[in-house]
């Protein structure tokens, strides 16, 4: 058996008791950062020993995660913080387990992107996680690009020291009256929600001398624009591909239309 544990975003008195009970059963625990879960088990007053396992190791571990369960042994991989998987080493280990029949469960817990979500003011009825923003300038444009007509509700995670250039980008791209919120240190004694539009939320953050401080989570209201629906037949699809190049047809269509301008290309160039 394999369980996957969520822990604490900031405090500790969040745990759950099933999760201690989980803990405290297992014969092997894993961990992204050994360090932080030994906080935790210092805080339940338990005494076992943690096994890296991350990123670099991923492929590796599973496989030693896998053995050990087929060996009868309950092993349990928790989270740094939130939910494992989510951002976080545990995916791979996942499809292995779907693939090959092996019993898992979540020990389900804390979510910075829920927390975030509701301390957000924004609407609740539905929305879309994208993870930490791409770091590379391209990447964050194309980024950029499709969250502007994604009419859901927007989460993503961004580093401190990276928010403010980001804070920045979102205003060159996106409608700046959309409604914003900046949320850190979100279970913590210094946590802080800041809210406005995407126009003003940079010149609060400074106004008020806001420290921004640990990981961050923005979170973005849903664009107001309409979507076209344009059904790209081939009367349509012969009439743009006379005068246009099939990228530049793209660009113009998801311009007129809100629809993404990737899958409208692969709509025009389809034989």
């Amino acid at each position: 058996m394999i369980n996957f544990i969520s822990t604490p975003i900031g405090n500790l008195n969040d745990i759950s008791l099933r999760a201690i009970d989980v803990i405290r059963s297992s014969d092997y625990l894993y961990a992204e950062d050994t360090r932080n879960i030994k906080k935790i088990l210092d805080f339940i007053d338990i005494q076992k020993k943690c096994r890296s396992f991350h990123e670099h190791n991923e492929d590796k571990v599973s496989n030693e995660i896998i053995k050990h369960t087929k060996n009868k042994k309950i092993v349990s991989v928790v989270s740094d913080a939130g939910t494992p998987a989510i951002s976080d080493p545990g995916y791979k280990l996942i499809r292995m387990c779907v693939d090959q029949n092996i019993k898992y469960t979540l020990i389900p817990g804390s979510s910075s992107v829920v927390s975030a979500l509701i301390m957000s003011g924004l609407p609740t009825d539905k929305f879309s996680f994208f993870g930490f923003i791409p770091r590379k300038l391209n990447e964050q444009e194309k980024f950029l690009q499709n969250l502007k007509n994604e009419n859901k509700t927007s989460i993503f995670f961004e580093s401190s020291k990276r928010t403010k250039k980001t804070l920045s980008n979102l205003e060159k791209y996106l409608d700046p009256s959309r409604r914003i919120s900046v949320c850190k240190e979100m279970t913590k004694l210094h946590e802080n929600t800041i809210r406005g539009d995407i126009s003003n939320i940079l010149s609060i953050i400074n106004e008020e001398n806001i420290l921004l401080k640990g990981e961050i989570v923005i979170v973005i209201e849903g664009s107001k624009k309409e979507k076209i629906d344009i059904e790209i037949d081939s009367k349509i699809k012969k009439e743009f591909l006379t005068k246009l190049s099939a990228t530049e047809a793209a660009k113009l269509i998801s311009i007129i239309s809100g629809q993404n301008k990737r899958e409208i290309y692969k709509k025009l160039i389809e034989k």
